[in-house]
C-alpha cells in the first residue's frame, strides 16, 4: 500500500490520555500499521527513503484512533419496528417472542447480509472501525463485515430455548457452526475475532453453556453474553437459583465469569456483584442508549471503574453509533441518583476505544495511535463540523482533559472525513470510496418495509416466526431432552 501521511494534525488525540493529544503532528501509515508519530520535517529526516502516494492534509482536521463499538448487532435494525407489537420488559419471554425472536426469524441471507451492510456502513461512517457482532447466519454476517472492509468480532448467537425459522439450529448444532466460525474466520492479526456467545443466561440450558465455555477455552477466545440486562430476568433467576444464594452467586460458582468473559450491559448489577467481578477481571460492555430507552435502567459505570473493571462501550443497534453513545455515556453518569457520580472527562473516549479493545484483547494491536499498531484512523473535519467549534489548540496549555469533554459531549452525529481500517482507506474527504452507501440504505428501507408487512401478518394470525422448544428460566433437570434435538 505504500505510505500514507496524515499531515500537520489540528488536533491528535492519541489516546485517552491528555498527554497523548497534541496539535501540529503527523502520522505515517505504511501498509497496515503506524510507522511513526511526530512533526512532518522529523519523519522526512527519519525515512528519506521511503516515498508518499498518500499525503492527506490535517491542518483544519482532527485525528484519533478509530472507535470500537465493543456490542452491537448489526442486523437488529429491524427491532425498532417490532415496539409496534404489544410488548411488555416485566415479563421478559413474552416480549423477547415478539420484538426480538420474530423479527429475527424473518431474516434471510439476502436481507442480513444488505442490513448488515447498512449497518457497518453506518459504523464507518460515524467513526467505528472495529465492531462487535451478535448475530444469526454468521457465515452471511461475516461476508458482509468482510466486504465493508470493519475490523470486526463475529459473535454467533448460541440459545437452547427457540429456533428461529431463519437459523433453526439446535444446541449441539449452534455450538458445531460456532467451532466452525473459528476455525474458518477467527483471525485477529488479519481484520476478523470470532466470540464464543451464548446469547443470555436465562435462554440456555447450563450444558450450552458448558460446551462454549469449552470452547471458548480451546481456542483461547472470548466468551460473551447478554447479562444481568433486565430486572424481570434477574427477579425470576434469582428465584430459581435462591437454593444458591441467588442467579449470580451460582454463576459465579460455575466460573461463568472468568477474565476472557465480557458481559453486555451488567445494568442491573448490584454493588457487591459489582466488586465480585471485579476480582475476576472480566469486562463490562455499557450500552446506555439501549438500557434507557429500552430497559429503563443504567449500568453504575463509576461504581465499575472506582472497583478496576475494564468498560467498554456499545451501541447495540446497528442504526445508532458509538460516538453518540460516548455522549450519553458522558450525561447520564452526571445524573443518575447514586452515590458515585460524574466520570473523568476522557472516560467515555476511553471506553469507545482502548476499554472495548482490551476486552477483546486487542489493545495491543488497536484502540489507540502509536507507533507498531494497526492502522485504524479517523479524522473529522473542523472546518465542516460547526458543532464542534468549542475545541481550541490554546486549551492544550491549559486543561486539555477539557478537550475530550468538549468533544464528547458535541460529537453525537458527527461523521468522518476519512475512515482507516489496517491501513486502506475507505472513506476520503467525506466520501466512501468502494461502498455504494446509497444502494445498501435503499435496499435496507425496502426490507423494513416488507418485514412490517409480514410481521403484522403473522401477528394478526397469531403466528410466529420462531417457536419456543423449552421454557425460559428452567434448570437441566426440568427439560424433556427430546425436544433439544
Amino acid at each position: 500500500m505504500g505510505v500514507t501521511l496524515f499531515k500537520n494534525c489540528k488536533f491528535l488525540f492519541g489516546g485517552a490520555d491528555p498527554e497523548s493529544v497534541s496539535t501540529g503532528l503527523s502520522v505515517a501509515v505504511e501498509d497496515d500499521r503506524i510507522l511513526f508519530l511526530g512533526t512532518e520535517k522529523e519523519y522526512y529526516e527519519q525515512h528519506p527513503e521511503k516515498s508518499l502516494p498518500t499525503v492527506i492534509d490535517c491542518t483544519d482536521k482532527l485525528v484519533m484512533p478509530g472507535l470500537v463499538d465493543g456490542h452491537n448487532h448489526l442486523c437488529n435494525t429491524l427491532m425498532n419496528i417490532s415496539r409496534a407489537f404489544p410488548f411488555d420488559y416485566s415479563h421478559i419471554s413474552d416480549h423477547m417472542l415478539t420484538t426480538i425472536h420474530d423479527p429475527y426469524g424473518w431474516l434471510t441471507p439476502e436481507s442480513l447480509y444488505d442490513i448488515t451492510m447498512t449497518s457497518a456502513i453506518n459504523a464507518l461512517k460515524h467513526g467505528t472501525t472495529t465492531v462487535e457482532n451478535s448475530t444469526i447466519l454468521p457465515d452471511t454476517a461475516y461476508e458482509a463485515m468482510d466486504t465493508s472492509g470493519i475490523r470486526g468480532i463475529l459473535a454467533p448467537q448460541m440459545a437452547s430455548s427457540f429456533r428461529l425459522d431463519s437459523d433453526p439450529l439446535n444446541w449441539k448444532q449452534a455450538l458445531e457452526k460456532t467451532k466452525s466460525c473459528i476455525e474458518h474466520y477467527h483471525n485477529p492479526k488479519r481484520r476478523m475475532s470470532v466470540a464464543v456467545h451464548i446469547h443470555d443466561l436465562w435462554d440456555c440450558m447450563e450444558k450450552l453453556m458448558d460446551g462454549a465455555l469449552e470452547l471458548a477455552e480451546q481456542y483461547d477466545t472470548r466468551f460473551v453474553t447478554h447479562f444481568w440486562e433486565f430486572q424481570n430476568a434477574v427477579e425470576r433467576a434469582d428465584e430459581m437459583w435462591r437454593d444458591d444464594g441467588g442467579a449470580f452467586s451460582h454463576y459465579m460458582k460455575k466460573g461463568l465469569i472468568t477474565s476472557r468473559s465480557v458481559l453486555f450491559h451488567g445494568s442491573m448489577l448490584r454493588e457487591p456483584e459489582i466488586e465480585a467481578i471485579a476480582g475476576t477481571g472480566a469486562s463490562i460492555i455499557h450500552n446506555p442508549d439501549i438500557n434507557g430507552t429500552n430497559c429503563g435502567n443504567c449500568a453504575y459505570v463509576p461504581y465499575m471503574l472506582k472497583n478496576g473493571i475494564n468498560v467498554g462501550l456499545g451501541s447495540d443497534y446497528g442504526s445508532l453509533d458509538a460516538m453518540s453513545a460516548m455522549k450519553l455515556m458522558l450525561i447520564v453518569h452526571n445524573i443518575m441518583p447514586r452515590a458515585e457520580r460524574v466520570l473523568p472527562y476522557q472516560a467515555p473516549f476511553y471506553a469507545a476505544t482502548m476499554g472495548s479493545a482490551r476486552a477483546y484483547g486487542l489493545d495491543q494491536e488497536i484502540g489507540s495511535i502509536e507507533p507498531g499498531k494497526k492502522a485504524d484512523i479517523i479524522t473529522i473535519d473542523l472546518k465542516k463540523a460547526p458543532h464542534l467549534l468549542p475545541l481550541c489548540t490554546s486549551l492544550l496549555e491549559v486543561s486539555p482533559e477539557l478537550l475530550y469533554f468538549l468533544f464528547t459531549r458535541n460529537c453525537a452525529g458527527t461523521t468522518t472525513s476519512e475512515t482507516m481500517v489496517d491501513g486502506k482507506l475507505l472513506r476520503r474527504d467525506g466520501k466512501f470510496l468502494n461502498l455504494d452507501e446509497e444502494k445498501f440504505v435503499k435496499k435496507t428501507f425496502d426490507w423494513t418495509e416488507r418485514c412490517m408487512t409480514d410481521l403484522m401478518e403473522k401477528h394478526r394470525f397469531g403466528e410466529h416466526y420462531a417457536r419456543i422448544i423449552h421454557p425460559d428460566f428452567m434448570k437441566d433437570g426440568d427439560i424433556t431432552w427430546d425436544v433439544l434435538n
